[in-house]
């Protein structure tokens, strides 16, 4: 490999991983964007739900609080047994379960009564909500969390002072169990990991959806947006959670009056959770895209090494033909008519005695060194061949400017394009010692008879060795074939196979060596009586025809064709040589289609007249230009480069020749780029043709 081509693939690498990397981060980013996406409308969700519980929350203690100022209105009155009924129906007619008693406490923060008829004396100024109250102010306030001195449960008061004259007098409340609070934040139908919370103004948990006896006594920091900013009434934030360390998308809605406010906390666990499928199907697909674009880098550097590799043996290849040609004694020459430019191969230069490096390739060049006897004839010779289509063949003697005198055998073929050369190529070979030696063979003429005596025997012991080793090689091939074919009948027999799908593997076996077998018998037939008498015999075409379309897709399984072939073409034909025709334009159909996008390929017949059928394979592939229609069935003639399409240029020809010992005809129509279309006919009742005969 060369330093270019190493460079190059590692380039191409080099591009493979940028591309691979570029991949894998423009797939991060979008999945980052479209969390931060589903993050923010989960901000804007647990807003929404905030404000709709706290409007929940909002009536329990609107109807506390009226209930607070009803009682307080009654107390002043003096009669106790009379509050106490008051008290009763107002517990009555709150919310079942949220409120346990109604306490009431003078100024000096002692508890003169208690619903419950107990407690009475205990002293409640410590508390908060009390001291709110003696601060000054008729309002609303909310106790923190405390557990009851009566039953240890965690409560928490919701009081109004009481006023007397415009100063206060003690304090009404009705004390509110977190369990039930607790239980009404988790009737909002939320998943499992997300949370509801009921909070103090000053930040203590007065309930929580989840695990309320664990959040009990827990206070909110103070960087808490609600903490931060009193005045704010509501908002968002993201944070763990102070409970049990969730990551949760928060909205809060702070209350009126009491100033206590609901956060609604959406797990990110939760919010995410939909994403999950789309963000595994898109690693999936990026992961496919990364292993595609590294096949395809891999492809490229593979083929990049090949290219390094076709060009170090091109280079050794016409090092070689050149030492070939060197020993050989044999050169070439190229000219082409458009251009008049003649080439010249180096043992060309070395026969005529010219030094490459001096002097330049030319027709006069040429004839200054053939033998001025023989001049005449060898430029006779080379007009009437290409006048007549037809390859020259002509020895003839070159006389140098030291004197030495040389015998060669030139061989020429020139390229038309209708009436007008195109090129000519020919090969120059030097037979001087051959030549000499004939001429000391006629000198010998003595032992001619007895020496071709010999010769024949010889000829014939070799023709005998030929057909022993081709008998050798018909049987050594047959007998494998044969092995194979009884062991899988053994198989078959024995009941190795008990699935249906083992057993038609079997009997594949078992048709793939009888039909290997038969096409060895036809090839050496076909080897050994190539001119023989051609075998008439009824032949599907369109079974043949599908058999071979077959065999096209089972060897590009990726391509895409539709096929349209006629049903019932039968002719009386040689199976062998019409599977020959149907292969190769079947075939030739399929390659030129292969870079049209939507390819279609038909085979039917089109006409019957004359005693003879009219068949046609058509498609809509890259056609060809009709003003080379000439060329189609010329061995070794191509419209197309090899690097568009890949062929030999004799698969035509070969139908040509089928068709025609048959007894028919073949033509070709087509445009450029709009697909060809090849008819050939087969007479109805079988011809004997000469096999000599084109």
């Amino acid at each position: 490999m060369t330093d270019r081509t190493r460079s190059l693939v590692t380039l191409v690498l080099l591009f493979t991983a940028l591309a691979m990397g570029v991949l894998w981060w423009q797939s991060s980013h979008s999945r980052s964007e479209l969390e931060a996406q589903v993050l923010l409308q989960a901000e804007q969700r647990s807003l929404h739900l905030a404000d709709a519980m706290a409007g929940q929350v909002q009536g329990v203690f609107s109807a506390v609080d009226l209930a607070l100022k009803q009682l307080r209105t009654e107390w002043p009155r003096g009669n106790t047994a009379a509050f106490g009924q008051r008290v009763q129906e107002t517990l009555q007619a709150l919310p079942e379960g949220f409120v346990s008693h109604a306490v009431v406490a003078n100024a000096e923060g002692l508890v003169v009564y208690n619903s419950l008829g107990l407690g009475q004396g205990v002293n409640i100024a410590d508390r908060d909500y009390f001291r709110a109250h003696l601060a000054g102010g008729d309002h609303l306030s909310i106790g923190v969390p405390v557990r009851s001195r009566l039953n240890g449960r965690w409560v928490f008061a919701v009081s109004r002072p009481l006023l007397q004259g415009g100063r206060f007098a003690g304090t009404v409340h009705l004390t509110l169990g977190t369990e039930p609070m607790a239980r009404k934040l988790a009737g909002l139908a939320l998943s499992e990991q997300d949370v509801v919370a009921l909070i103090h103004p000053g930040g203590s948990v007065l309930a929580r959806s989840k695990d309320n006896e664990g959040s009990m006594g827990q206070r909110m920091p103070d960087n808490r947006p609600y903490m931060a900013q009193p005045d704010a009434h509501s908002g968002v934030y993201r944070v763990p959670g102070k409970v049990d360390g969730v990551h949760r998308t928060y909205g809060w809605h702070r209350l009126p009056q009491s100033g206590a406010l609901v956060a609604i906390g959406l797990a990110d666990a939760s919010v995410l959770g939909p994403l999950a499928p789309v963000q595994r199907r898109d690693q999936w697909m990026t992961a496919a895209l990364s292993l595609l674009i590294l096949a395809a880098g891999g492809l490229i550097a593979v083929l990049l090494w090949r290219v390094s590799r076709s060009r170090a043996a091109a280079v050794a290849s016409e090092a070689r033909l050149k030492e070939a040609q060197r020993m050989a004694r044999v050169g070439h020459w190229e000219h082409d008519h458009r251009t008049g430019r003649l080439t010249w191969s180096d043992e060309v230069f070395r026969m005529i005695g010219l030094d490459p490096a001096v002097h330049t390739p030319t027709y006069q060049g040429f004839l200054d060194a053939v033998h001025p006897d023989d001049r005449q004839g060898v430029t006779a010779a080379f007009k009437a061949a290409q006048q007549g289509r037809q390859p020259c063949d002509v020895v003839h003697r070159l006389l140098l400017p030291d004197g030495t005198l040389k015998y060669v055998h030139a061989l020429a073929i020139t390229e038309h394009e209708g009436d007008r050369p195109l090129r000519s190529q020919g090969t120059v070979q030097d037979i001087t010692e051959m030549r000499t030696a004939q001429l000391a063979l006629q000198q010998l003429n003595e032992g001619l008879e007895q020496r071709v005596e010999v010769r024949t025997r010889e000829l014939g012991e070799v023709n005998h060795e030929l057909e022993t080793f081709a008998y050798s090689v018909s049987h050594d091939l047959r007998t494998p074939l044969r092995t194979i074919h009884g062991f899988a009948s053994l198989l078959e027999e024995e009941g190795v196979a008990q699935s249906e799908s083992g057993r038609m593997h079997l009997r594949r076996i078992q048709e793939a060596a009888k039909r290997m077998g038969q096409l060895i018998t036809d090839l050496l037939t076909m080897a050994q009586h190539s001119r023989a008498v051609i075998r008439h015999e009824r032949v599907d075409l369109s079974a043949m025809a599908r058999r071979v379309v077959a065999e096209l897709e089972q060897a590009q399984p990726g391509a895409r064709v539709r096929w349209d072939i006629e049903d019932g073409l039968v002719v009386q034909a040689d199976p062998t040589l019409m599977g020959v025709v149907l292969q190769n334009l079947l075939g030739n159909a399929w390659k030129y289609t292969s870079q049209t996008a939507q390819p279609r390929i038909g085979f039917a017949r089109t006409g019957h007249a004359n005693g003879l059928q009219t068949f046609c394979v058509r498609d809509n592939g890259a056609g060809f230009d009709m003003a080379y229609a000439a060329q189609l069935f010329q061995p070794f003639k191509r419209l197309h480069t090899h690097q568009a399409f890949e062929g030999s240029g004799v698969g035509l020809a070969s139908v040509l020749r089928v068709v025609q010992r048959h007894g028919g005809t073949v033509r070709g129509e087509g445009a450029v780029g709009h697909g060809a279309a090849f008819y050939f006919t087969v007479p109805d009742e079988p011809q004997v043709r000469d096999p000599a005969q084109p």
